[in-house]
């Protein structure tokens, strides 16, 4: 039977939107679903922090610290497998040093097993993305010394299939594909952390991603 004009228009419009509808569920299942947000304007930290013994405290609606000693502010919700964090942060310092840790185990001190995320440490020289070890011989390592003083930096942290990227102010800045990822549960969870620099923290949200 052979289709008239209209006829084939209209299974072609048929074909289209169900294509479209497809591509609607496929993108609205991959879209992260957000598990933890905290502006931290209620001015006290929640149960759900725990202090290694750190200065940390709010103040105006931010998470601070100037001498933590790499003594951490650890979220024991744990962090999904996969997902991404996205948070702000500000350094006081000329040599900025301002950092957190990511996917770390939170039994003991986060500052001796975790992803370390540092920009403009030891005397503002090296930014890090780091495996278990800042000091990691094999730690990857940005050298250039354009960050800013007194900036809110917008973060966002990505870990997905043994791949970790770290983006500031929506560009890539480090990726690091780990063959041996961090073993999960044990290594989930997140904390602010600082040596001896004046620093906030503001905006953290972490999502997982759909299945």
């Amino acid at each position: 039977m052979l289709l008239t004009e209209s006829v084939m228009h209209r299974y072609i419009l048929i074909f289209a939107v169900a294509l479209l509808a497809l591509f609607l569920v496929a993108c609205d299942r991959d879209k992260p679903e957000l598990l933890y947000s905290n502006d931290f304007e209620s001015g006290v930290l929640g149960p759900e922090w725990k202090n290694e013994g750190g200065d940390w405290k709010i103040e105006n609606g931010h998470v601070v610290s100037k001498v933590a000693l790499n003594k951490d502010l650890v979220l024991t919700t744990p962090l999904p497998a996969e997902g991404v964090i996205e948070l702000d942060m500000l350094s006081h310092s000329p040599i900025i040093d301002v950092k957190f840790r990511a996917w770390g185990d939170q039994s003991g001190n986060m500052h001796d097993g975790a992803y370390h995320f540092i920009l403009g440490g030891w005397g503002g020289k090296i930014s890090t993305l780091a495996r278990l070890d800042e000091h990691a011989k094999d730690r990857l390592e940005e050298r250039d010394t354009r960050h800013k003083q007194d900036h809110w930096y917008k973060v966002k942290v990505q870990r997905r299939g043994g791949v970790i990227d770290w983006y500031l102010d929506g560009a890539k800045y480090l990726s690091l594909k780990d063959d041996k990822p961090l073993a999960y549960p044990q290594y989930a969870y997140f904390s602010f952390a600082n040596w001896k620099t004046p620093c906030e923290f503001d905006n953290l949200k972490i999502y997982k991603f759909g299945k």
